[in-house]
């Protein structure tokens, strides 16, 4: 609501100031005058309330007759009682607002709100709307569209990152995700319209936006739905939807730099981002505006060896490899075991480990020679963009205009990873080829009898570390995007039209080389075409480890046509409707490299999948204003995606203007996630699980490892490879598309309320409440793999292994009593996309805007970001029944708020931002059974330890415009240097946060 309507309630009748007001009018340049401008201050009157109000004094320029009349109203005033002096000041403001708006001014253009495709005055509707500003923005620091997005209280931070994409299907890309319901559930949009998804698909199923390919300081605002919209939007509008809206149009030239880094080590957050905005044109004078800004952002990469000493002592604790070096090493072990009948009867059947020769004596401990694999992997991996955006409008007639958008985009981000080394436990390696239906099996060969590098009279196994060029071993997730729309918009016989043609695609690389060509690595070794212990060439190198990895392409094609006008008049203003149709054509392509599919790369399974459909949608939308007090709107679209069944859902909502500061609100909507292409395409795809616990292992691996570590220095290197066993596994698992799949459908509402507490304070409280149905899906890995015994095929087992009884027989020796597993390791687990479970998620978002005059001392801003969540459980196809409630479990917090603070005065702009997160437990659920209360303390870790504190941090800003055409800008993150919160589990993230300071500089030309 805006503030003119709130004070007409303080309006004062004319006939109790005792004061002829139409002679004022006419004599001080009020509603009458038709040659005043409406300027700030120009009006008489107006200067004289600056003056009154603390804006500095001066009658310079009027005439005697107009000084004397203020002098005159200067002196009623003081006659006047309080109450009325104030009505009087309030009365005359007023008058002199609507003369500037109703004979001076242009006319106050409607606009689109997101959620909605009626032009609107009020930006307030039924539905949840947040808006970030630009300059909101800028007092963040935020570099990228991730960190921008990252910064809302109702983005779970669940979805797909860039930083953490070197084991992803969907490597070098980021996605958001809302309410908890997956990146799938939350639909990007950049003008209103849809972005391309990106190359690749999340986890082998969702189908997503890449964020990272948007230029974040070509955007203008960004408008964030807190409702579904899939009435209005179509397909994923379901948990919310995010309007990236650009500058549209720009003049001159415009040149951003920044730069930050942390201030605990330079290393720490280091990043750069450069931009050029260029544009010409006066649309409203010239008849065109066109404009172009071209991006480019760097982020910088450290290993995770060089931020070991960095780390707190508790990380190292739940953490313990950290420290650790490795036995795979350079120039290796020897390991194996003497032969039966081997000539020194005291050797015969042992086994040995043992340094081969050439080893550094400060990696020779324990007899054995050690590798420090942390030196080579990255910690945080280097980032590489460039993105433009473009933008055109022209003007082709009296109600005619055309519009053109371009944006392109390159993405890299580069993953170096620990240099590979030899397996030689003689446990088979293995992975699923999907593509043939067939489990694949590999195992290092040992070095034969007279191989240069075997001392032995018998094969020998070699524990060793390829570490001739670390620098080829790194994973690069490259991905080149664009949108190109064209389109025209007009205002004909009455409909205000808007219709477009585009053509838009992602094509994705991901390339590595860190694993085994299965023949050309065993004939390097069995050969002696490798030679250990030297630098061998780079075709070697190649022939054993090549090139390999997966591409993929998404594309749409699109034409889309809406239009609205107002249909008649109701009590309380128009019946204004608005309709049209989308038509896209969508194809998707994913596929491993050559190799890869031909099952030639050990331990690495493939993909193939390929789809295309065509997808058409009608919509139209009603928006009535009943009264005065009521408005109403509701919205039904209906959509078809290829063969999948079609679509139709209806959106309704209501608002009720109960007094002039208080609107109450609500809705009540269905959405729908039409299932993605990699979902129902052609193909199949399997991929490695790593760093599973294995219920039916995970208890004795943990004893075979207590008891190995009280042995030699060979059997506590032995002591984490039992523990991996059957705590931290890794196994194949495949999956095939479903073309039978039906829409996810859900149900939200929302209830809420908008309080103008005053003119300046404006409070919105909303509750929602989302119900999802028919998700699609596999069962998850830690759900299967608890619940094996209930349903057969599930899980496939392998026979026990050599190493399973080797490191069984030790230990039990060390212990005195028994041990070993009682079954084999997971060979696979595998299933088909299904419409299996459901989720639901409620909670309640908080939003306080307020803003205050200070005077001379400047215009204050204060505002309140806040989401309570009070459900989300998910649906357990086992049980059949809901999950318990996630809700203050580890990741899903019960409160995420954030208080702004922005202060203005002159040239200077100074900012506070408070960032709340509330406490959790240790375990994210039930099936986290190593980090409940009983799970912590069998782990030696205490009740107080066993949870995730709550976290406060403060984030400072600071800009100057005093030089001409020049803006400079400090923000300094975590200002009072707060740690990262302490997490007494295995697997947290590294805890490196301190202060980050990022300077900017911006120059008009």
């Amino acid at each position: 609501m805006s503030a003119a309507k709130n004070t007409t309630a303080l309006t004062v009748r004319r006939e109790k100031l005792h004061m002829d007001l139409p002679k004022i009018k006419r004599r001080l340049a009020l509603p009458g005058n038709r040659k005043a401008r409406a300027r700030p201050g120009r009006y008489p009157f107006q200067r004289w309330l600056m003056c009154r109000n603390g804006g500095g004094c001066s009658f310079e320029g009027l005439n005697g007759e107009t000084e004397g009349d203020l002098k005159t109203m200067e002196h009623i005033l003081k006659k006047l009682p309080d109450m009325k002096k104030s009505a009087l000041a309030i009365s005359l403001a007023l008058m002199g607002l609507q003369s500037s708006y109703a004979q001076d001014a242009a006319p106050v253009q409607k606009v689109v709100v997101t959620g909605s495709n009626i032009k609107r005055l009020d930006s307030e509707t039924a539905s949840p709307v947040q808006i970030l500003t630009r300059q909101e923005i800028m007092d963040s620091g935020a570099n990228t569209v991730k960190d921008i997005l990252d910064n809302l209280s109702n983005n779970d931070r669940t979805a797909i990152s860039d930083l953490g994409g070197a084991n992803s299907w969907a490597s070098g890309a980021s996605g958001v995700s809302l309410r908890n319901l997956g990146l799938s559930a939350t639909l990007t949009l950049l003008n209103g319209r849809r972005l391309p998804s990106y190359g690749f698909a999340d986890g082998l199923q969702a189908t997503f936006v890449n964020i990272d390919a948007i230029p974040a300081n070509a955007i203008d605002r960004i408008e964030i739905l807190k409702d579904g919209a899939s009435a209005v939007y179509g397909s994923d509008a379901v948990a919310g939807v995010i309007n990236i809206i650009t500058r549209k149009d720009f003049k001159g030239v415009t040149l951003n730099a920044s730069a930050q880094q942390s201030l605990r080590n330079s290393m720490l957050n280091k990043s750069q981002t450069a931009s050029i905005t260029v544009g010409t044109g006066d649309y409203e004078k010239d008849g065109y505006n066109v404009f172009g800004h071209l991006e480019a952002y760097h982020r910088g990469a450290y290993k995770d060896r060089d931020v070991f000493g960095m780390l707190p002592d508790w990380y190292l604790k739940m953490n313990p490899d950290r420290a650790a070096l490795s036995t795979g090493a350079y120039p290796g072990n020897y390991t194996g075991r003497y032969p039966a009948n081997y000539a020194d009867k005291t050797l015969a059947g042992k086994s040995f480990t043992t340094a081969a020769p050439g080893c550094a004596p400060e990696l020779l401990i324990g007899g054995l020679c050690r590798y420090d694999y942390w030196k080579d992997s990255d910690a945080n991996p280097a980032a590489d963009r460039i993105a433009f955006f473009s933008m055109g409008k022209k003007k082709l007639g009296e109600n005619l205009s055309g519009f053109a958008e371009v944006n392109f985009s390159n993405t890299k981000s580069t993953y170096y990873t620990s240099v590979p080394r030899s397996n030689i436990t003689g446990v088979p390696l293995t992975w699923y080829d999907s593509i043939k239906g067939q489990m694949q099996y590999f195992t290092d060969p040992q070095l034969p009898v007279g191989h240069a590098f075997n001392p032995y009279s018998f094969p020998v196994g070699l524990n060793y570390r390829f570490a001739d060029n670390p620098e080829m071993f790194k994973n690069v997730g490259e991905a080149r995007q664009y949108r190109v729309v064209v389109g025209l918009e007009g205002n004909h016989f009455g409909w205000e039209w808007d219709s477009a043609i585009g053509r838009m695609s992602s094509t994705a690389t991901q390339k590595q080389r860190l694993y085994r060509d299965r023949y050309g690595y065993h004939d390097a070794i069995v050969k002696g075409e490798y030679k250990f212990g030297a630098t061998n060439s780079q075709a070697v190198l190649d022939k054993m480890f090549p090139e390999m990895g997966s591409h993929g392409t998404s594309t749409q094609t699109f034409f889309d046509f809406k239009a609205s006008r107002e249909l008649m008049a109701l009590s309380g203003g128009p019946l204004q409707l608005a309709t049209g149709f989308d038509l896209r054509r969508e194809t998707f392509e994913q596929a491993s490299s050559d190799n890869v599919l031909n099952a030639q790369i050990v331990q690495f399974s493939g993909v193939s999948i390929q789809g295309s459909r065509n997808v058409s949608a009608a919509f139209a939308e009603l928006n009535a204003l009943f009264t005065k007090q009521l408005e109403g709107s509701f919205a039904l679209r209906a959509d078809k995606s290829g063969t999948t069944e079609a679509a139709v859902v209806p959106k309704l909502g209501l608002s009720y203007k109960a007094t002039d500061f208080l609107m109450l609100r609500g809705t009540a909507a269905e959405g729908f996630r039409a299932p993605s292409l990699p979902e129902t395409g052609n193909g199949g795809a399997s991929w490695f699980n790593n760093g599973y616990l294995d219920p039916k292992r995970c208890s004795m691996a943990t004893q075979m490892s207590d008891a190995l570590k009280k042995g030699n220095a060979i059997d506590q290197a032995n002591a984490s490879t039992a523990y991996n066993l059957g705590c931290s596994v890794s196994f194949p698992a495949r999956v095939l598309p479903n073309k039978d799949l039906k829409p996810e459908k859900s149900n939200s509402i929302t209830l809420g309320l908008v309080l103008q507490a005053s003119k300046d304070t404006s409070i919105t409280i909303d509750y929602y409440s989302i119900k999802r149905r028919d998700e699609i899906s596999v069962l998850g890995v830690d759900e299967t793999l608890a619940n094996e015994d209930k349903k057969a095929g599930l899980v496939e087992r392998g026979a026990m292994t050599t190493q399973d009884i080797d490191l069984a027989q030790r230990a039990s020796e060390l212990a005195g009593k028994p041990l070993g597993f009682a079954i084999g390791p997971i060979a696979t687990i595998g299933a088909q996309y299904a419409n299996l479970t459901k989720t639901k998620v409620a909670g309640v978002d908080v939003d306080v805007n307020s803003k205050w005059n200070l005077g001379e001392a400047g215009k204050l801003n204060t505002g309140l970001e806040l989401n309570y969540q009070t459900d989300y459980r998910s649906w357990s196809s086992f049980t059949n029944d809901y999950s318990e409630n996630y809700v203050g479990r580890r990741g899903v917090p019960k409160i995420r708020a954030i208080a702004k603070l922005g202060w203005a005065r002159g040239d200077w702009n100074a900012g506070t931002r408070i960032y709340y997160t509330s406490g959790t437990t240790l375990s994210w659920g039930d099936l986290d059974s190593a980090n409940t209360e009983q799970g912590c303390i069998d782990r030696g870790v205490t009740a107080d330890q066993c949870r995730v504190a709550a976290d406060t941090t403060v984030d400072f800003s600071l800009n100057y415009k005093g030089w001409k055409n020049t803006l400079l800008t400090m923000n300094l993150f975590n200002a009072f240097n707060r740690d990262t919160i302490m997490q007494m589990r295995p697997g947290s993230s590294l805890p490196l946060r301190g202060r980050v300071l990022k300077l900017s500089v911006e120059h008009k030309f």
